[in-house]
């Protein structure tokens, strides 16, 4: 067997063959192209397929709401259930893996609950979905408070057709929105059968607020934070003011369950490296355990004394040095104190969703929007 320097083939002697060496960036090529394709097709399905024909079969629904309420919440529910699915399928086509620490969750799944997550990166979304997505009714019973840059989105109508509430920042407006986020829970929160509510307290990712929350905890000579900044209580203090025990025990509510539990969840990425979205979906993960995804779960009875929102301060701020320590342990470790449990998706689920809303959008295309374009244009 003889190879030629200059000219990279490989040539059996004897043999009136010659067989030319694979170049090696052919099929890096190809898996580039297949990533891309698969991209393009989750972010297709994410940004249009899903959020249109949800939102055209909830205002279908809409009229049972007047005149069976409890049926209405069961189909919007299991579309919301499907919607995760989704959510999920397209965090398994990126290869990614949830571990979990700490309190098991499905022992808290149809309780009345306030998840408060820190904030890293978009991806976040994804790990508290995958995570809790076989929690019982949870994915189709959460009302997520999400920031506004979303709301004119596709997205952020079918989020606006399930009840979540969108923030506006600034100080300026904070005692408006707190005042509309309150008439939110009142109105939507025990009349749609909400589960749980799910924020992010520190109010955006890390990385955008980090500066600030340096500068805050400086000025309140507050414990200066490494791997999160201490939260915004304003948003969780509404959920307890208006659902909590001790003001529905004053209202005289004796028929529906207050929160009774905060759940502290703290998610980590390794080495403390926070993956790109746009990356992680064309499969380029910054190091080869990137895509191992972690969150701790604590679980703790609301006190009553909490519907003071200083004494919610106190206790929120407490939890975040211990946030800060679980943080710092885990990218030196690459695990959170405990044993493990990875979360296992069902892959016959994640097929079906994708081929659910492919027939639910076909469906309303063909019977609602390409009449309504001919019809328009």
């Amino acid at each position: 067997m003889l190879i030629d320097s200059e000219n990279p083939k490989v040539v059996e002697v004897g043999v009136n063959t010659k067989r030319e060496e694979v170049d090696p960036s052919y099929s890096v090529d190809i898996r580039r192209c297949i990533a891309f394709v698969g991209a393009a097709y989750f972010l297709f399905m994410t940004a249009w397929v899903v959020p249109v024909a949800c939102v055209i079969t909830v205002t279908l629904l809409y009229p049972l709401s007047i005149f069976r309420i409890s049926l209405f919440n069961y189909f919007e529910h299991k579309l919301c259930g499907m919607v995760n699915a989704h959510w999920n399928a397209c965090a398994v086509y990126c290869g990614s893996t949830v571990t979990e620490y700490g309190a098991n969750l499905h022992n808290y799944a149809e309780e009345k609950c306030l998840l408060l997550a820190n904030h890293l990166g978009l991806l976040d979304h994804f790990v508290l979905m995958n995570s809790l997505n076989e929690k019982g009714s949870v994915r189709q019973r959460w009302m997520w408070v999400i920031y506004n840059i979303w709301k004119f989105t596709p997205l952020g109508v079918m989020w606006t057709t399930h009840g979540n509430f969108f923030v506006n920042g600034g100080a300026n407006k904070r005692d408006s929105v707190l005042q509309s986020f309150k008439d939110h829970l009142k109105e939507r929160f025990y009349k749609y059968d909400y589960g749980w509510v799910i924020m992010y307290p520190e109010g955006s990712r890390l990385y955008l607020v980090k500066k600030s929350g340096k500068s805050f905890a400086e000025k309140n000579n507050l414990k200066p934070l490494e791997h999160c900044v201490y939260p915004r209580t304003g948003a969780a203090h509404s959920v307890l003011e208006v659902l909590g025990p001790k003001k529905l025990l004053e209202e005289g509510e004796k028929n529906v369950e207050p929160i009774k539990y905060i759940i502290d969840a703290t998610i980590g990425y390794r080495r403390g490296i926070v993956p790109n979205l746009g990356d992680a979906m064309m499969g380029d993960w910054p190091t080869v355990d990137a895509s191992r995804f972690a969150v701790h779960y604590d679980v703790i009875p609301v006190d009553p004394e909490w519907a003071d929102e200083e004494k919610l301060k106190e206790f929120l701020y407490e939890r975040y040095i211990q946030k800060d320590k679980l943080l710092a342990d885990f990218y030196k470790t690459g695990a959170f104190p405990g044993e493990g449990r990875k979360i296992v998706t069902n892959n016959w689920e994640m097929l079906f969703s994708q081929l659910f809303w492919l027939g639910l959008y076909y469906a309303h295309y063909t019977f609602w929007l390409r009449p309504l374009f001919a019809y328009l244009f």
